[in-house]
């Protein structure tokens, strides 16, 4: 029969092993795909974010899995069209994509500018693709301040110019 000071060492060293597991759980989640950020990225962010040079870009995890790079940068002379194609073709290669767009509207008759966080993840795309954008997503969106709306996009009504407006409205109502 085990001890009183037994039972309380077992008890012990039971709490400390919780503890260190909770720990490397909570690391282990925070950095779950192992991906990191490529400079590139935050400084073109900052190019939208400040200066209001691309209306759009289109952020990938790279080749060889261990960073997401920058893919496309859309100046004003393209659309919200061109936007949505060009994470089409991500999804004609059953790929998903990061993106942010500079969305200008409307708002009460005063213009409005804000920037939109975008996860096109097409219910087409490979369950590798899915689960690496979805547990690398933060590593990405957390350097990104400033963004008003988070948008996860699944098919063609998700990437409406109407659903995208409407969230970010529901910001100032």
């Amino acid at each position: 029969m085990a001890s009183r000071r037994q039972l309380s060492s077992v008890v012990s060293r039971i709490g400390q092993w919780h503890t260190a597991a909770t720990d490397l759980f909570l690391s282990v989640t925070a950095e779950a795909s192992g991906v990191g950020v490529q400079d590139e990225c935050l400084r073109v962010y900052e190019e939208v974010k400040m200066g209001h040079r691309w209306l759009y870009v289109i952020f990938k995890v790279s080749e060889d899995l261990l960073r997401i790079v920058v893919e496309e940068k859309g100046g004003h002379d393209k659309t919200y069209y061109d936007f949505v194609e060009k994470l089409k073709e991500a999804e004609k290669m059953r790929q998903c994509r990061y993106a942010i767009f500079d969305v200008r509207f409307m708002q009460n008759d005063v213009p409005q500018e804000k920037l939109a966080f975008f996860l096109w993840s097409p219910g087409n795309a490979t369950i590798k693709q899915k689960m690496l954008y979805a547990s690398s997503k933060q590593a990405l969106r957390n350097q990104m301040r400033g963004i008003h709306a988070e948008i996860q996009c699944t098919d063609d009504a998700d990437l409406a110019m109407s659903n995208v407006l409407e969230r970010l409205m529901r910001k100032y109502t």
